[in-house]
């Protein structure tokens, strides 16, 4: 059953409404559409958020998600299932596998063990690009599709992509980035988009290939190895002709591909970075035309203060991680995009984080396919970590200083 009061009719309210302006009965009406949504949720709903979030964050009658956490889901590649105050938020919308395109670094889709389907079943009330690569957003059509009163969010260039691509519905893709926006431009969400929840978006550069990989050479990825040792994924995993194909992913995406947004997602003292894709943001930064990559560092520098950072190992080189780790300083940070069989990345990457002077470097949590798939990660926002300034050395045995 839809609720009456869809958030594409909220949105084309908005848009006759100065943001700038007093707004408060158009929340009220947003806060009233969440909780009747809440209401009317499907069981296959409620199943599929207690698959992502875990049994004991879902509420088995309403579907409503723990509103006192911030909860994330990993589905492959840089793509997770989240829930920020009990909101429903897409990061990227991918489910991993090879997806059509053949490039052999993603087994079949049964090596996680989820469907496109499963995802958009989760009724997210906000999908974010990071960018729009199949890997990344393949599965943004059938998410739409079955969800059309979610706000996409992105720059003009990705939502004329999807615009273009899903036409036999009616939705709305909220345009963060006029086109061309230069790197290192930042947007601010309109202040209660979630109710509690901070959305800042910066844009910045796609990844590339290091000038000289010798010198600084990339972490281990698409090891070919993962596709030929016995036991592996591509061993007891391997692509058939039935798998479901991504959006574009012959051309590896639509036209926008590369254009990419690092978006930090605020929760009370609590500031989450997610970046699906890194490139390089100091020195000869430059690539593909785009202008502003050394703007990027001053306007990390200007969001509150990072205390979780998700973001992509691949393709760059390794200085690249040490450059946003320097602008965006996290006390946590999880590696993405590194899959499938990320632990070759393993000793590479503890070895390099450990490289890195002792007031930069954060502590990591290292992912690892396909165990921490559809694994809930944990965060209290409330939790006395992310309150201080200090870079506290953590252990497994203070869990309550950051949940896990």
């Amino acid at each position: 059953m839809e609720t009456k009061t869809s958030w594409r009719r909220i949105l084309r309210m908005s848009l006759a409404v100065p943001l700038a302006g007093t707004i408060g009965s158009f929340w009220t009406q947003i806060e009233a559409a969440s909780v009747n949504q809440q209401q009317s949720l499907s069981a296959e709903t409620i199943s599929a958020r207690q698959r992502f979030f875990g049994l004991d964050n879902v509420d088995p009658k309403t579907g409503a998600v723990r509103a006192n956490r911030v909860i994330l889901s990993w589905t492959g590649v840089s793509s997770f299932v989240a829930a920020f105050r009990g909101h429903v938020v897409l990061l990227d919308a991918y489910i991993v596998r090879d997806g059509g395109a053949s490039v052999g670094i993603w087994p079949s889709i049964q090596y996680i063990g989820s469907t496109p389907e499963e995802l958009a079943a989760v009724k997210p009330e906000l999908i974010l690009f990071g960018h729009s690569h199949f890997d990344h957003m393949g599965d943004l059509p059938t998410v739409v599709r079955a969800n059309p009163d979610a706000l996409v969010v992105g720059t003009a260039e990705q939502c004329m992509d999807i615009e273009e691509e899903v036409t036999d519905v009616s939705f709305h893709c909220l345009s963060i980035f006029e086109a061309n926006a230069d790197l290192g431009t930042v947007a601010e969400f309109p202040r209660h988009l979630l109710p509690g929840v901070g959305i800042t978006a910066v844009k910045q550069p796609h990844s590339s290939g290091p000038a000289d990989p010798e010198a600084d050479p990339p972490f281990p990825w698409a090891v070919e190895g993962c596709r030929t040792f016995p036991g592996l994924a591509f061993d007891q995993f391997p692509v058939g002709d039935d798998e479901p194909l991504a959006w574009d992913a012959e051309t590896f995406g639509p036209p926008s591909g590369v254009i990419s947004i690092m978006w930090q997602i605020r929760v009370g003292h609590f500031a989450l970075a997610w970046q699906d894709t890194a490139g390089p943001i100091t020195g000869a930064c430059q690539r593909r035309g785009e202008v502003g990559c050394e703007t990027v560092p001053e306007a990390f520098a200007s969001l509150p203060e990072t205390d979780v950072r998700l973001a992509s190992i691949v393709v760059a080189g390794r200085s690249v991680l040490a450059e946003h780790n320097e602008a965006l300083a996290p006390k946590l940070f999880l590696p993405i995009h590194h899959d499938a069989c990320g632990y070759f990345a393993k000793k590479d990457l503890e070895e390099f984080v450990a490289s890195l002077p002792e007031d930069q470097r954060p502590m990591m949590w290292f992912l690892s396919d396909p165990g921490d798939y559809l694994r809930p990660i944990v965060f209290d926002p409330r939790a006395k970590a992310w309150r201080d300034g200090a870079r506290p050395h953590w252990s497994w045995d203070q869990p309550d200083d950051f949940d896990r």
